[in-house]
């Protein structure tokens, strides 16, 4: 190389002249460079030359593997070289690279391609037009040690500093974007006409050349001659004696490579971004996904474009996977290979309608022919049909010969496919498919069926043929699948799965229909048979398990493994085991043998169930059984035992049953009686008749009930259609008509609180009464029944207590209040009278008359419990002694009461009633 170290910006003009004058022999090549295309002033794009990610470190492990098969025995080839890097500092010029270990030269030429953004297809070109080192079979170490020509002026020695494999990568690199940074400091410059040497001999010449790029600027200040007339005759050998070959030779070997170095396309990026284009002509096509873009790699690496130079280009439209060419014919392109669509109808089928852009010959011809499009694709460990815009797995190849299907394939990448949803697996009548764990499997059936088996069916020997199918199919598979019940019936026939196939039963003989599931022959087809055992009791048992049943009469019966020969021999019968999956007998009627009164739980539902010999009790209430004096520990059952269990009949859901015919009430663990037909429906309960059995477990207490009822505190409560009242006191209940002379029973509160409780019984108090709610302001006095609101004057003047008895609220609230008693003037039965110191003042009827209408009625009892003494005048006195004159209706201050006259003196209930002038 020619340059001087970074430090001798000066010298530029100092060269090497050894790679730059020999002709170095071409490798291996992608296409052919032609010397007319080479272009002095452009020989590379400053979009391909400055792209650091224009490749990745596989694509150049690749690439150095594909130019050396194998290396000459005692030498390192560069696909084959490795070496420790250091820690590299962030610059001007190039990001910062850490320190790395056991780094191959795949490895370096990446790294330092991203961090100095010059592409690694320039540093591949670099290391072969100096040192040949790509293709070389026996390189030595000095051509490592030399590698870029970096720092190896023509008049002195390399500068031992720069030595070495990476350092001659990295600042050969970091070189070219000093270059860019300060174009001034060198000699040939961008956008400028330029004298270009044709030798370092002067005398061989020179031509002015306008240099179009910084690209091929750096190109001509790293080797500073360009290729004369005789070189470019012999584009692959060598020219004259003023022939140099360095630029002239990173042209080729980039074409020879990698295409056109000045070329865009056909595959794009604009630059910054991470969109991607095929550039056909002059026809941008948008590439649907980044991920696509590998799928036209063999048109040609991808080049970084600006956005302006896009603009330049004629908008085709999104490309996918599908091309069309100019005769109709159109294609599916994977891994750069294209597959012919035979129809419309195929491309439908594969997901795509029917067309695509369409592009030219060139691009259609730059793609590898793969044949016609099969629609049975393959790729390492995976076979899959395509139909229906959709694909389905061929876990089996061996199920296309079953199906009469054919084996012409497309072999393609194991993305191809990822634009169609997974359908379910390609299944043939008895063809299955399950998961690596064997916790789960499909079969398919008849008529394109498919049943779904569960981890224990899967794992039965009758299955164990299945292939190995991958989650996602199973998943749309188990989709549109039909369960295989454990238990099958169709038609008159019923099959039970075990683990040599279907194996044909009676279903009498497991308790009926109700425990087998109905499934459509067709889903049965294909399915291994296991025989029949017709009506006859036989054996069973689960995979695995030491315990077998006999099945007999309709039920299960529990019987160890080893005892199956004896009792088999004893009975007749085959002493054959049929095996299935666990719990595949799960709800077969199972005998048993619980005496009559105990209590069972069923371990699914929860339900309580009352064992008797020949029916079951369904429990509802738990605490009314208490209140029966049965058992309350229960014992949890399987569905199987409970399906053995007698039919359900009565359900108890309170503590009232019928035993023999009589009806009884549960209460603290014994029955109590009813006194009448109308004590028994006042409960308002179901008297479920129970089996004799569980009756005689039942205790009788010897006590009838009437209506009336009293709690374990001694509280009476009347029993109403279906209701508790709360009674006040036994006064009140003996006056309860159906209770009068009837025994009142003790009830257990748990029975007694299972009626709602309802409103209190009118309370009975004697007329005259004085009584008051708790906590109320209000005061009444009774009256035959009736409430009248009253005070406490007026009941002492009556002679009453005047104080009145607290009762509950709800006894005021459930009584007659009607009336009010606020003064002492009263009516009984037409006559009139005064309330006067505890006796009752007669008015004659005159006199009455000037009192008004201000006499409240109350009834003859009530009257008849005051004594009656003396007559009531028109005069009266107030506690004061004032005397008025009532009259009209209204009273008048008098200063005296005449001679004759009776002025009794009277309480200030009668005053206020009466209004005074």
């Amino acid at each position: 190389m020619r340059l001087a170290r970074a430090s001798l910006a000066l010298l530029l003009a100092l060269v090497t002249v050894a790679a730059a004058l020999v002709a170095v022999p071409p490798a291996s090549r992608a296409e052919a460079a032609v010397a007319s295309d080479f272009d002095p002033g452009f020989i590379i794009s400053d979009e391909q030359f400055f792209d650091g990610l224009a490749m990745g470190g596989a694509q150049i492990q690749s690439f150095l593997d594909s130019q050396v098969r194998a290396c000459e025995r005692g030498y390192t080839c560069l696909k084959d070289y490795s070496q420790h890097t250091p820690q590299m500092p962030a610059s001007l010029y190039c990001s910062s690279m850490p320190q790395r270990t056991d780094q191959s030269a795949a490895a370096i030429i990446y790294h330092v391609a991203r961090a100095c953004d010059i592409s690694p297809k320039v540093l591949l070109v670099l290391l072969q037009k100096e040192q040949s080192l790509v293709t070389l079979t026996a390189p030595s170490p000095v051509r490592y040690e030399r590698a870029t020509g970096f720092a190896c002026p023509d008049t002195a020695p390399c500068d031992a500093s720069f030595g070495g494999f990476f350092y001659q990568i990295y600042y050969a690199a970091r070189q070219f974007q000093r270059y860019a940074e300060h174009p001034t400091n060198y000699q040939h410059r961008a956008g400028h006409v330029n004298r270009v040497l044709y030798n370092p001999n002067a005398d061989c010449g020179s031509s002015q050349v306008f240099i179009r790029n910084q690209a091929t600027a750096g190109l001509y200040n790293y080797t500073p001659y360009q290729p004369n007339a005789s070189a470019l005759r012999n584009l692959y050998g060598t020219g004259d004696a003023c022939s140099a070959y360095g630029n002239r030779n990173f042209w080729r070997m980039w074409t020879d490579w990698f295409g056109s170095p000045t070329g865009v396309g056909p595959l794009v990026r604009v630059d910054g971004t991470s969109e991607h284009y095929l550039i056909d002509g002059s026809t941008r096509f948008r590439f649907t996904s980044t991920a696509l873009v590998g799928e036209f790699s063999r048109l040609s690496s991808v080049q970084a474009v600006s956005r302006a130079w896009l603009g330049t280009t004629r908008d085709g439209g999104e490309l996918s996977r599908v091309l069309r060419s100019s005769d109709g014919r159109t294609f599916f392109v994977d891994e750069s290979k294209r597959f012919q669509f035979s129809s419309c109808a195929q491309m439908e089928a594969w997901g795509y309608r029917c067309g695509g852009p369409t592009v030219s010959a060139g691009i259609l011809d730059g793609l590898q022919d793969g044949g016609r499009l099969n629609d049975l694709v393959g790729w390492e460990g995976a076979w899959w049909q395509v139909a229906g815009g959709e694909r389905r797995e061929v876990a089996d190849t061996a199920v296309l010969g079953a199906m009469g299907m054919s084996y012409t394939n497309s072999w393609m990448s194991p993305g191809a496919l990822d634009h169609l949803r997974i359908g379910p697996p390609l299944l043939a009548p008895g063809w299955g498919v399950r998961d690596a764990g064997r916790t789960q499997a499909l079969m398919g059936g008849g008529n394109g069926t498919i049943v779904a088996l569960d981890a224990g069916q899967a794992r039965l020997s009758a299955f164990a043929g299945f292939a190995v199918a991958s989650e996602q199919s199973l998943a749309a598979g188990r989709a549109e699948a039909t369960a295989l019940p454990n238990r099958i019936d169709y038609g008159d026939t019923a099959w039970i799965v075990t683990d040599r196939g279907v194996l044909q039963v009676s279903e009498d003989q497991y308790g009926g229909d109700a425990f087998f599931t109905d499934l459509a022959y067709p889903a049965l087809r294909g399915v291994p048979q296991a025989g029949a055992t017709s009506a006859r009791d036989h054996f069973q048992a689960e995979v695995g398990s030491s315990t077998a049943w006999l099945i007999t009469g309709g039920k299960r019966q529990p019987i160890a493994v080893a005892q199956v020969p004896a009792q088999a021999s004893q009975r007749g019968l085959s002493s054959t085991i049929h095996r299935g999956a666990p719990g595949y007998l799960s709800w077969i009627p199972e005998h048993s043998d619980f005496a009559a009164g105990s209590l069972l739980r069923d371990e699914l539902s929860g339900q309580l169930l009352l064992t008797s010999r020949s029916t079951t009790i369904r429990v509802d209430s738990i605490a009314s059984l208490a209140q029966l004096g049965l058992s309350t520990e229960a014992t949890t059952v399987s569905r199987s035992v409970r399906n053995g269990l007698p039919p359900v009949g009565p359900v108890l859901d309170d503590p009232g049953v019928t035993c023999e015919g009589t009806s009884a009430l549960g209460s603290g663990g014994r029955l109590v009686g009813f006194s009448s037909a109308s004590s028994r429906d006042a409960w308002r309960f179901t008297y479920e008749t129970l089996p004799a059995d569980v009756c005689r477990l039942l205790r009788q207490s010897g006590v009838q009930t009437g209506p009336v009822v009293t709690d374990p505190a001694g509280a009476l409560w009347l029993i109403e259609a279906g209701v508790r009242r709360p009674i006040d006191t036994a006064r009140t209940a003996d006056r309860i008509a159906a209770a009068s002379g009837v025994a009142r029973a003790s009830i257990s509160g748990t029975t007694l609180y299972l009626l709602p409780r309802g409103p209190m019984v009118t309370p009975y108090w004697y007329t005259g009464s004085h009584v008051q709610g708790h906590g109320q302001a209000v005061s009444y006095m009774v009256d035959q029944g009736r409430l009248l609101t009253t005070n406490s004057t007026v009941m002492w003047e009556l002679g009453f207590a005047h104080r009145p008895t607290g009762v509950p609220i709800e006894a005021i609230q459930v009584s007659n209040r009607s009336g009010s008693l606020q003064s002492t003037l009263i009516s009984c039965g037409g006559i009139a009278y005064a309330a006067v110191d505890q006796r009752l003042m007669r008015f004659p009827w005159r006199t009455a008359l000037e009192y008004g209408d201000r006499f409240a009625e109350v009834s003859s009892t009530l009257c008849g419990k005051v004594p009656v003494a003396g007559w009531m005048s028109q005069y009266i006195r107030d506690t004061s002694g004032q005397a008025w004159l009532v009259a009209g209706g209204s009273r008048t201050r008098v200063s005296s009461v005449p001679t004759g006259s009776f002025a009794p003196v009277v309480d200030q209930t009668m005053l206020s009633a009466i209004p005074a002038r």
